[in-house]
């Protein structure tokens, strides 16, 4: 089973899923025989390991029973004609019990593991977005956007003094203010500290940095190294992995969310500053012929539009042709704004 189902399939069992991600399971099962039935053997794995109600498993007298057997004189086994272990008696009289001693190590270690896996989902909250973006609702109704390749950890419930969450990837979050209870995303390397407020986190483990940048409110941003800033909005952070150097910044638009706002705005910006926002929100290169294009400058807003509409735009508003070199890459050539 896809791990992405997996892991919505144990939430469901624990009575943790949400309906989202109840119905996009429903539609995964429906959509081939084979993911019906790779659900139902999970759902009787469920079943079978579930951990009876108070049982406590008393290691120190299983251990006294294995100890006598050991002790006991006489004790052999049968074994087919040929097959004497090395050690001849002496070792067939302990085959036995190290043989139930072994069995009880497996049972143990398996139901260990077992119980670790499910039960320990079942008080954590584990969402991977993949190759789309999602929305993920938190235990205090504080809002989370996903972009692609990003993964959320949090706890089901947030009873402590902090509401702590990992974040491995890009997120945007719209925290619900508790002074009472900060508000804590740790990203490896980097920590961010809120009391309600709504900010931009991208965090990739491949990336050279983490970046903050904030929409409304106060964001502490921090380093494990050391160092701290306090980020306000039109302003951003940005924390070198490197060397654990910590540099605040100005932002002059909100295009560093884009990505989940579906708004790109650009007043007077040369293309220099707007080719890397359409990159990283189309997914696509936007290489110019000619460096000196870079000083050209581009007031736009486009709402969702589609890359073809905001390439037509850049080739009339700034006399260029996007010639399309790939599947994934636009060449922008022309006389530009000479």
């Amino acid at each position: 089973m896809n791990t992405y189902y997996w892991d919505l399939a144990a939430r469901q069992f624990a009575k943790t899923a949400t309906e989202a991600e109840r119905q996009a399971l429903r539609q995964w099962r429906a959509a081939q025989p084979a993911h019906e039935a790779q659900y139902q053997q999970q759902k009787q794995l469920w079943i079978r390991t579930a951990p009876p109600a108070e049982r406590v498993v008393d290691t120190d007298a299983a251990w006294q029973q294995v100890s006598a057997r050991l002790q006991q004189p006489g004790t052999r086994l049968l074994w087919p004609a040929g097959a004497v272990p090395a050690g001849g008696d002496r070792a067939a009289r302990f085959w036995p019990a190290l043989r139930l001693a072994a069995s009880l190590v497996l049972a143990l270690g398996v139901s260990w593991l077992m119980v670790s896996y499910f039960w320990a989902d079942a008080a954590m909250q584990v969402v991977q977005s993949g190759e789309q973006r999602r929305e993920v609702l938190l235990p205090d109704s504080s809002r989370v956007w996903l972009n692609r390749g990003s993964v959320l950890t949090y706890a089901a419930a947030f009873d402590g003094a902090e509401r702590v969450v990992k974040l491995e990837g890009e997120a945007f979050f719209e925290v619900r203010r508790n002074p009472q209870q900060p508000f804590v995303v740790r990203t490896g390397q980097a920590t961010t500290r809120v009391l309600g407020t709504s900010f931009n986190l991208s965090a990739y483990p491949n990336a050279p940095t983490v970046s903050l940048t904030v929409a409304t409110g106060k964001v502490a941003f921090s380093g494990s190294a050391g160092g701290a800033t306090l980020v306000t909005p039109g302003y951003g952070a940005r924390l070198d992995k490197r060397d654990g150097r910590l540099t605040k910044l100005r932002v002059r638009d909100g295009n560093a969310w884009a990505w989940q706002s579906g708004q790109l705005r650009f007043a007077s910006q040369p293309l220099r500053l707007v080719l890397p926002a359409l990159e990283q929100y189309y997914g696509v290169k936007l290489p110019l012929a000619d460096t000196t294009l870079a000083r050209c400058r581009f007031t736009g807003t486009f709402d969702r539009a589609p890359l073809s509409e905001v390439l037509q735009v850049l080739e009339a508003t700034l006399q260029l042709r996007a010639a399309q070199q790939t599947a994934q890459v636009y060449q922008l050539e022309g006389p530009g704004c000479r």
